[in-house]
């Protein structure tokens, strides 16, 4: 029961936390709507986890937990990958002004 209401109290933070992001226009209203879905659903299964039961029963999983951990990693596996290659595409981009800056600056000395 502790670890629900924890669970529950965390996800209206998170709530709260992306309300005052979108508002501030920090977030787009897409990662508004996607955060708001995401801690809906925490709630909801804070509040029912014999839910996350059914459903694993049905991809025949054995229990609802494993299910959750399961996507967890695949989700948390794929976040991880898209952050590497958008690190991967900043780090090529400044290494392309950084040169294109230095034949400029080569270009204005000689002349």
């Amino acid at each position: 029961m502790i670890f629900q209401i924890a669970l529950i109290a965390f996800s209206l933070f998170g709530i709260l936390h992306v309300s005052r992001q979108y508002r501030s226009q920090k977030v787009s209203v897409y990662w508004f709507l996607i955060w708001f879905v995401f801690w809906l659903i925490v709630i909801a299964v804070a509040l029912f986890p014999e839910a996350t039961d059914i459903i694993a029963d049905y991809v025949g999983v054995e229990k609802g937990a494993d299910l959750i951990a399961y996507i967890a990693i695949v989700v948390l596996s794929y976040s991880m990958y898209r952050v590497l290659v958008r690190l991967e595409r900043m780090r090529q981009e400044m290494t392309d002004l950084t040169r294109k800056i230095a034949i400029e600056k080569e270009k204005n000395n000689e002349t």
